[in-house]
């Protein structure tokens, strides 16, 4: 079985996975933007993303139902919130902001989320970008995910793949794919609301279960 152990060691050979082209077309015209875009390294910031996941999601495998305590020992980084059963973390990737958030039931840590909102915009694909890199690592470690979708509510821009992370930004276009492991599921998921919002999810089996009971 594989585990994310073997994620670290993969992450300076990723490279982004090759995301559904969408079919031929009628050209559209792409809209006018006046952005001035930052220079920065995008095969680095893409395994970066991918290393932060990693140690997002080693660190809940590490530290599945131990405590609050034990979780402020374990996690380096700036405590942003605290409430009842949560602990959020903040973190950044480049400009972007990132909320890092662990929960926990009867004390025991059972679910976490890693969530990064695209802000400002580098680039137009650049979250696209990220999933890919980060499936890549996942896919790698744990194999083929069980779910894999890429999904159209609006597809202006499906004829246009250099416009596909604009059509994200506006929610015509969301990718998702889910793996099922021992250890609980692992959920990626990119969308957008006027901004793009990239999500991973770990879910414990404690949490499944009490999920399903209610």
């Amino acid at each position: 079985m594989r585990t994310l152990a073997g994620l670290t060691l993969g992450l300076l050979l990723i490279g982004t996975t090759p995301l559904t082209r969408a079919d031929e077309g009628t050209a559209l015209l792409p809209p006018v933007y006046a952005i001035p875009f930052d220079d920065y390294d995008e095969a680095a910031m893409q395994a970066e993303m991918a290393a932060q996941v990693t140690a997002f999601l080693e660190t809940m495998q590490r530290n599945h139902g131990r405590s609050e305590e034990a979780l402020r020992n374990a996690v380096d980084g700036e405590l942003e919130k605290e409430e009842r059963g949560k602990l959020i973390y903040g973190r950044h990737l480049a400009d972007h902001g990132i909320l890092e958030g662990y929960e926990f039931r009867d004390g025991a840590l059972v679910r976490g989320e890693y969530r990064c909102l695209q802000q400002p915009i580098n680039h137009l694909n650049e979250f696209i970008g990220y999933y890919g890199a980060v499936k890549t690592a996942l896919t790698s470690a744990l194999g083929a995910p069980l779910q894999d979708e890429t999904l159209w509510s609006n597809d202006l821009y499906q004829p246009l793949p250099d416009y596909w992370g604009v059509a994200v930004l506006i929610g015509h276009l969301r990718y998702a794919a889910r793996w099922e492991t021992p250890n609980g599921i692992i959920s990626l998921e990119l969308t957008g609301n006027r901004h793009s919002r990239l999500v991973i999810e770990y879910q414990s089996p404690e949490y499944l279960a009490n999920k399903q009971q209610t």
